[in-house]
């Protein structure tokens, strides 16, 4: 049964000169970069996206009703300011996990552009982490997403902060 950790980050942030460094798709996490950071800024159509408690609470109802419409099982949903993790997992071979992590997004995307006009709420692609095992399963959903500031949701003690 595949499981992945899907990680959606707000438009405009995650930039190259974050102080923690950033993600290029395809080469991993970068150390900080002050001019790659002031050539992404420029190149931005519209302002950098906060996802502030009710924009957490849309992108997490919006995960689940995802799930429930491409029949995933969501396990653990954790927000920031700056990005949204979602743990799912799926029994159907029927769908690839590009399929499924590209119908997440679309649903967020949808469900933050009611009553909006923004286009953009999302990083043009989201990032993909196989669990590896049972131990790196129980590792993500008991100690690195309820690490997160945002609210939270999991199967087991449903909506948190």
């Amino acid at each position: 049964m595949p499981c992945f950790l899907f990680t959606y980050h707000a438009y405009g942030t995650w930039l190259p000169d974050r102080s923690e460094g950033y993600v290029q798709r395809k080469r991993g996490l970068l150390f900080q970069d002050v001019e790659m950071g002031r050539i992404y800024r420029h190149a931005m159509t519209a302002d950098a996206v906060v996802f502030d408690g009710e924009r957490q609470l849309v992108a997490i109802e919006a995960v689940l009703n995802a799930a429930r419409c491409v029949d995933l099982t969501a396990h653990s949903i954790a927000t920031e300011t700056t990005h949204v993790h979602a743990l799912v997992s799926w029994a159907s071979e029927q769908r690839t996990w590009l399929q499924n992590r590209s119908s997440v997004k679309k649903a967020i995307t949808l469900a933050l552009q009611q009553g909006s006009d923004r286009k953009q709420w999302l990083s043009d692609s989201a990032s993909r982490k196989q669990v590896k095992d049972r131990n790196h399963f129980a590792h993500l959903l008991h100690n690195y997403l309820p690490s997160h500031r945002g609210w939270k949701w999991d199967e087991q003690k449903g909506r948190y902060q």
